[in-house]
């Protein structure tokens, strides 16, 4: 079996466990990041309008549920709330004061002007951590523009490195609004830590799709500008990344030391190129790297990726197998270290999703639940609250619950 299989029963308790996070939160950014805090233990609740998450509309879809909704909500559950009615408002108010972390994603001072902005939520829990993930800051002059992930990558200035100046390119999936997730998470693990440090005393967070990308790209992007005052040798952009066609496909390799250059040299029966002053040292591969791949096109078209890897392995060359998704799930250590797991739902079946990026030895993450159905704990959530049945009833005709 390609994947680590599960039931949605496990019990493991991760390192977040005993926490509770209340997300409002919508697309990708804010539910990736309440995604990452369940699969560490924490007990996540998802506020969401009548129309829920605009993530639900996405295909592929099986049984009403959205396959892209459930890689990024597994873990939670969900209550439907009308946060522009008073009592809605209010139900929300109550259930963050049992939070330990409140999570949005809004424009700047929108939970403000629902009355459940940070100064309001903390006098009823002062312990709270409060993470805001907006699109460009809480303030300055594109506070209230709109971002999306790619708007980010455009303005980053990346665009013309992964493409061109005359073919500006950015990177084809929702990078931006990923980075943005993991960055936020450590943010809001690192404001838990000074609670516990510090007495017990909550935090506002505050995050951007804006400044997570820059911190997370710029350290490549900056060696032309790190010099501020002297004057250096700008270096130009150089692709030194070079598929390498095989008789069955494509591998790539990213060879940077001598020892990995000449051993590669070695398998493709190309020792002439180890004393070659264009590619016998590391700035000079660099420079050269266009050339020195198309020096080796030849002998490696007549081998397969089976007999080119096998040798790589040999030599101890950096080189993989150009795979589609397909072969990466079948792929002998993306199995054996859990890169996905199956899980077995009575619903909608087997459903296959990407495992949890770091392992613990006592305090695993986990997979509990799959993605919740709209408002499928509504009644649930609010029974732990304390309101009675009437109260729920009354709630839902007033249609301040969903």
């Amino acid at each position: 079996m390609p994947a680590k299989s599960e039931s949605q029963n496990t019990t493991e308790a991760g390192p977040c466990a005993g926490l509770r996070v209340v997300e409002i939160a919508t697309m990708v950014s804010g539910p990736y990041t309440g995604q990452m805090l369940g699969d560490l233990g924490a007990d996540v609740i998802k506020i969401e309008a009548s129309g829920g998450d605009p993530m639900r509309t996405n295909h592929p879809m099986h049984e009403g549920m959205s396959a892209y909704f459930s890689l990024f909500n597994r873990n939670k559950k969900s209550i439907c709330l009308d946060l522009k009615s008073d009592e809605g408002r209010q139900i929300a108010a109550d259930l963050i004061s049992t939070a330990d972390i409140v999570l949005e994603n809004f424009r700047p001072d929108t939970m403000e002007r629902l009355g459940l902005g940070y100064d309001v939520l903390k006098e009823s829990n002062p312990g709270l951590i409060y993470a805001g993930l907006s699109g460009f800051g809480t303030d300055g002059p594109y506070k209230n523009k709109p971002a999306y992930d790619h708007v980010i990558q455009a303005l980053s200035g990346s665009m013309p490195i992964m493409g061109s100046p005359e073919n500006p390119a950015p990177i084809p999936h929702i990078i931006a609004d990923k980075v943005a997730s993991i960055m936020t998470c450590n943010a809001i693990l690192a404001a838990l830590l000074h609670r516990e440090r510090n007495g017990g005393v909550g935090q506002k967070v505050s995050t951007s799709l804006m400044k997570t990308y820059a911190a997370f790209l710029m350290p490549d992007l900056l060696n032309n500008f790190y010099f501020q005052s002297a004057p250096v040798q700008k270096i130009p952009n150089i692709r030194i990344h070079h598929p390498l066609k095989v008789k069955d496909g494509y591998v790539m390799g990213h060879v940077q030391l001598n020892p990995q250059f000449q051993g590669l040299c070695r398998i493709l029966g190309r020792e002439d190129l180890i004393e070659d002053e264009r590619f016998n040292t590391p700035w000079a591969r660099i420079f050269n790297y266009a050339l020195f791949w198309k020096e080796l096109e030849e002998s490696a078209s007549r081998m397969s990726k089976a007999e080119l890897l096998a040798l790589a392995d040999e030599h101890g060359v950096p080189i993989a197998s150009v795979n589609t998704v397909e072969e990466f799930m079948e792929d002998p250590q993306a199995i054996h270290t859990e890169c996905f797991i199956d899980i077995e739902d009575p619903e909608y079946g087997r459903t296959r999703m990407a495992g949890f990026f770091a392992d613990f030895e006592t305090s695993p993450a986990s997979v509990r639940m799959r993605a919740p159905k709209l408002g499928e704990h509504t009644e649930e959530i609010l029974t732990e609250l304390g309101k009675s049945g009437e109260e729920i009833a009354a709630a839902r005709n007033a249609r301040a619950i969903g």
